[in-house]
């Protein structure tokens, strides 16, 4: 719809037909609204592939958003967006194998300049996932307070377990507990937060553990 401003021989703001009107720089302005290509509202195949990808990331992380933001935090503040969209941007880019499906070997799902977990292993104990790692007295011995980030995510149920501010890293140990076994595999990362959340390393991807 349209509006007439100064009567049937002045200008109009709005759609008409396939012409839309506006006040430009004190004149009305009459421009032809843009031909939709059947080509790219289809989609080409790399548009259907992006797309595809675009999806299956945007599934993947939405379930563990709260985790994301602290993850990707320092990293969107840099890049001036969204946690959710730094982390989006990026495992787009690295974490897909060559048929498109994602590639957990290389999600990342905190991003930053801290030290990682030394020598890190994962095992199921009774209660959940063990999560082991190796502390060498660092020369900064702040970064002994460091708390440990966990994240177990399982891909059939589409469900994740986490823990957001956990054992410090001096301790060498940390227990996710889930709860009722479920036999099945869940992924695991790990990653640490300086305690003062000014710092955090980049997560680390420890492979699967049933349980």
């Amino acid at each position: 719809m349209a509006i007439l401003n100064e009567g049937i021989n002045g200008g109009f703001t709005g759609k008409v037909g396939s012409v839309i009107g506006y006040r430009l720089n004190g004149k009305w302005v009459v421009r032809g609204l843009p031909k939709v290509s059947k080509k790219n509202k289809i989609g080409s195949a790399e548009q259907k592939r992006s797309r595809a990808k675009f999806t299956i990331m945007q599934q993947f992380l939405s379930v563990m958003l709260p985790y994301i933001r602290i993850g990707f935090n320092l990293e969107a503040k840099l890049r001036n967006i969204s946690a959710h969209n730094a982390a989006k941007s990026y495992n787009l880019i690295h974490a897909f194998t060559d048929k498109d499906e994602l590639d957990y070997t290389k999600i990342v799902l905190t991003k930053g300049n801290l030290p990682g977990a030394e020598s890190p292993l994962v095992k199921t104990v009774e209660n959940g996932l063990l999560f082991n790692w190796v502390f060498s007295k660092p020369a900064n011995s702040i970064m002994a307070d460091d708390q440990v980030m966990l994240m177990a995510y399982q891909a059939e149920s589409n469900q994740t377990v986490c823990m957001y501010s956990g054992a410090r890293r001096k301790s060498g140990a940390e227990i996710l507990e889930i709860g009722q076994p479920t036999g099945l595999a869940y992924h695991a990362w790990i990653s640490f937060v300086s305690d003062n959340r000014t710092a955090i390393s980049t997560s680390q991807y420890l492979g699967t553990c049933v349980f």
